[in-house]
Parts: structure tokens; C-alpha cells; sequence
């Protein structure tokens, strides 16, 4: 039985309460263990590094050398988080001047990180712990005859080089594809698949940029796919596309 470190997020917890009620219960359903640490702090977002890296990374190897205490990988079902732990645990790898610096600090606090656990989104524990055959098999409800348009979401492909590690290819993401299709539904490929949705334009630049991008999206989805419904992995890609339709 698969058993790691939960990390909910930030986000999913304090604005999608329902999302985490159906994540807590499908991990429950295939008795993927998990459990559940108070002192873990915000991941923190990657986007922190641009004002203070040194600051991000320490938080960020915090977190995964709490975890590393336990023996267990991380498993979050957050983008953000996902890619910030990643990152973090990358940088951390490679970076000797950076990693110094982290150790420091986090020996004075009494942590240690040797990089021996990795983080895990929870799409990939479906499809590699679980598999998609199991998913069939406890399936309840089936969705024969619904399209779906997937949003895998930038954090979750992207940069490539640092997310090699999962049996994914950036410029064409099946994973997600495939769990939807093992529910009965179909989850064509289209080609603003990969594309951002518009949240990160939101943040760094001007919302009329992040209003194109989400309207492109929509475009592609509704002429290419003319889909049911959207599926998503990210949160941040939910919360901004539901309040902009």
C-alpha cells in the first residue's frame, strides 16, 4: 500500500474545500496511506524566488527535509507546490553555493536534508501506484459519451528539464488524458492544450494579458474539443478560469 507525507496546499485548503473533501476521499478509496505533519509551513510559491531565493529555498528544503525526517516522499495534489518542492529539491542537488547557505540555516534549526525522498503530484500516484486498470475497476459511475478538455497546467510540464523524472512529455501530457479516458469519457488532444491559462499573466504582468490567454483556451476548447467540462491538476488554473468564464 503506497504511503507518503500528505501536502494539501495552501489554496486547495483555504479556497477549495470541496476539492480537498474529493481528494481525501479517493485517496482513502485506494487505500493510498498518508499522513499528516503540523509543522510543515507553506510550500512557499516559486514565484517568491524572484524578490528572495535564498528565502524560497530554505523554506521549500524545510519542508522536504520535515518529510525526509519520516522516510516518506511528498505527495501534494497542488501544481505550485508540486513544482516549487521540485525545484527546490533540484536546486538544492545542483547548487553547491546555494546549498551551503541552506544547510546552514537549517542545521541551526535542527533540520537535515540529503535529498532522499522526492515529491510526488497526486495524478502521477493514480497512474503509477494505482494504475489505470484498478481505477476501472472501482469505477461506480461511468462517463461514456462526455468530452473533457484537460488542463495539466504549466507547474505541472514545466521547465522540462527539472520534471524529467515522470514519463511525461511537456509538449504532449497524456497522464491526465488518460485517467479521464479511464472513467469512459473521451479527452482529445487540442492545440491549446499546453498553453498557460492565464493566471500566471494575471500575477506577474496585467489582467487584459491573462484575459487573452484564458480567452485562446476557451476558444481551442470549445471549437476543437467541444467539451462537457474542463479538467484541471492545478488549483490556481480552477480558481482563475471559474471566475473568468
Amino acid at each position: 500500500m503506497p504511503k507518503y507525507i500528505f501536502y494539501p496546499g495552501c489554496y486547495i485548503s483555504t479556497m477549495l474545500p470541496h476539492v480537498e473533501v474529493a481528494i481525501r476521499f479517493i485517496l482513502k478509496k485506494f487505500n493510498i496511506e498518508t499522513i499528516e505533519l503540523e509543522d510543515l509551513s507553506c510550500c512557499p510559491p516559486k514565484i517568491n524566488s524572484i524578490a528572495d531565493e535564498l528565502f524560497w529555498l530554505t523554506l521549500a528544503v524545510r519542508n522536504l527535509a520535515i518529510a525526509e525526517s519520516k522516510g516518506l516522499d511528498i505527495l501534494t495534489p497542488c501544481n505550485g507546490c508540486f513544482e516549487s518542492f521540485f525545484e527546490a529539491k533540484m536546486m538544492y542537488t545542483e547548487r553547491k553555493d546555494l546549498r551551503e547557505k541552506v544547510s546552514n540555516i537549517l542545521s541551526k534549526l535542527g533540520y537535515k536534508f540529503e535529498g532522499k525522498i522526492k515529491p510526488k503530484h497526486l495524478v502521477e500516484a493514480l497512474y503509477e501506484d494505482i494504475g489505470l486498470e484498478k481505477i476501472k475497476e472501482k469505477l461506480k459511475y461511468r462517463l461514456d459519451g462526455m468530452r473533457i478538455a484537460v488542463q495539466p497546467g504549466c507547474h505541472f510540464l514545466w521547465p522540462s528539464e527539472s520534471l524529467t523524472e515522470k514519463e511525461e512529455d511537456p509538449f504532449n501530457p497524456v497522464i491526465l488524458r488518460n485517467l479521464c479516458e479511464a472513467l469512459g469519457a473521451k479527452a482529445p488532444y487540442y492545440s491549446r492544450l499546453i498553453d498557460c491559462c492565464g493566471a500566471g499573466a494575471l500575477k506577474s504582468t496585467s489582467p487584459e494579458k491573462a484575459l487573452k490567454l484564458a480567452e485562446s483556451k476557451f476558444k481551442s476548447i470549445e471549437e476543437e474539443v467541444k467539451a462537457d467540462l474542463i479538467v484541471t491538476t492545478c488549483s490556481s488554473c480552477m480558481g482563475f478560469t471559474r471566475r473568468r468564464k
